[in-house]
């Protein structure tokens, strides 16, 4: 559960505490955040890289994906490694069906992270999506690696396997996915 100041608070915080911390006004937008960092300057506090991550992950959960990535692309140019940052960036860009975006954001965030399980997941189901079966069926296997109960790796190995006419695959992964689904009963 996420505890943090009020967005709108520490945005007023940083305005009126530190106005050569990297800050720039932003009218241009009826959305959050209306204080961002400039792409030209580093921030030079961890709270208002912190500030972005929080409110990127709260709008994120709130389900406004755009306005989410205004929050987290200011801390992926100034500092990738910051928290989940480019998973939470790729993750924005897959629900806005903004594919090849989504697929360059994993692939930069996983070379840094390779033991996220779920940003290898989502980096499979997006090469999933544009068919790039080779590349999700790799991703998907190393998903399985890191998280071999993961049950919905199955059923998505059995669609990739199918669509390159791998039937056997397929049918395997298939069978994995119809046994551990628990049956409905009327």
């Amino acid at each position: 559960m996420l505890q943090s100041i009020p967005l709108l608070s520490l945005a007023t915080f940083f305005v009126f505490t530190t106005p050569t911390n990297g800050i720039q006004e932003r009218n241009d937008s009826p959305y959050f955040p209306k204080f961002v960092l400039t792409s030209t300057q580093a921030p030079k506090s961890k709270l208002l890289k912190k500030y972005h991550y929080e409110g990127g992950l709260q709008l994120i959960l709130e389900e406004r994906f755009e306005e989410a990535l205004s929050f987290l692309e200011p801390i992926l140019h100034e500092d990738p490694d910051f928290k989940r940052t480019g998973y939470l960036m790729g993750y924005a860009y897959q629900k806005l069906d903004r594919i090849e975006e989504a697929i360059a954001t994993y692939e930069a965030y996983l070379n840094n992270d390779k033991q996220d399980f779920q940003a290898v997941f989502n980096l499979a189901y997006a090469y999933m999506k544009v068919d790039l079966c080779p590349e999700s069926i790799e991703a998907f296997s190393k998903t399985l690696d890191q998280k071999p109960d993961y049950l919905e790796v199955h059923l998505h190995l059995s669609t990739c396997h199918n669509k390159l006419g791998n039937n056997i695959k397929a049918e395997q992964h298939l069978k994995v996915w119809n046994s551990r689904t628990p049956s409905k009963s009327p």
